[in-house]
């Protein structure tokens, strides 16, 4: 039997128990979750069994564990946004109360340090969606190679992706990258991406640089000008290595809210 085949039936299973006997389901649940924690149906419907259980506390818990583990899937939207409109609405019915149940469904307090890495994991989400589609969208990975700093190096094996695809494409044009990227193992990447060994990838990484670029029949001066600049913006660069990041992601949402708005899918 596959691994698939393995997931639904245990799925099956706990799905003819629960009426009967609750802790039995969940018990097969539990056991599916073990063996295959990637699955999303698996979580899916253990939190459905809390949720109809009206067990607030580990229905939250689980719900928050679906938006880490799996922010693509639309299902885990779509109960957000449910719980997002019963938090705004005065209905007394026996669901809205549920979803409102206090502290229970509270997963955040309402401070900058709580709120605002819970905004960089759902923009991130979303500009993953673009960013490595097979069409070309270097906004939207100039935007998830910024937010990947907040959890490095959690998010390494994503940033090498963004890497791959930027020297499958040849260049990359991105030019708020010097107001926000300051993560030393990202700064040497890129610059390591335009060396010979690299690939002589074309990085447009500072403002205006691209109408440069494009000027090809400029003097041989200055196109040596644009990477004098490029390797003394990458050295001060360096030099802010040790600036607050949250302070730097902070500024970023706030800064570019309007082309952030703009780009998002």
């Amino acid at each position: 039997m596959s691994a698939q085949k393995d997931c639904e039936f245990l799925v099956k299973k706990a799905r003819e128990l629960v009426s009967e006997d609750p802790c039995a389901a969940k018990a097969w649940l539990i056991t599916a979750r073990t063996l295959y924690p990637a699955d999303f149906n698996i979580q899916y419907e253990m939190y459905i069994i809390e949720r109809n259980a009206e067990k607030t506390a580990s229905a939250g818990r689980l719900l928050y564990d679906m938006f880490i583990n799996f922010p693509d899937q639309p299902i885990v939207w779509r109960e957000i946004s449910v719980i997002t409109a019963a938090l705004r609405s005065d209905s007394q019915d026996k669901h809205a109360q549920f979803l409102r149940a206090g502290n229970d469904l509270r997963l955040l307090p309402c401070t900058s340090r709580a709120v605002l890495p819970f905004c960089l994991q759902l923009m991130l989400a979303l500009f993953k969606l673009r960013a490595f589609t097979d069409s070309r969208d270097d906004l939207s990975l100039g935007h998830v190679v910024v937010l990947l700093q907040f959890d490095w190096p959690q998010g390494e094996m994503l940033f090498l992706k963004a890497v791959e695809k930027i020297c499958q494409q040849g260049s990359f044009q991105y030019e708020n990258f010097f107001n926000y990227v300051t993560n030393i193992d990202m700064l040497e990447e890129f610059a390591y991406l335009r060396t010979p060994e690299g690939g002589r990838i074309q990085l447009e990484l500072l403002p205006n640089q691209g109408m440069l670029i494009k000027h090809h029949t400029v003097t041989r001066g200055i196109t040596k000008g644009v990477k004098e600049d490029f390797r003394l913006a990458m050295e001060r660069q360096v030099s802010r290595c040790g600036e607050n990041l949250f302070s730097v992601l902070h500024r970023f949402c706030v800064n570019e809210k309007i082309i952030i708005i703009q780009s998002l899918p």
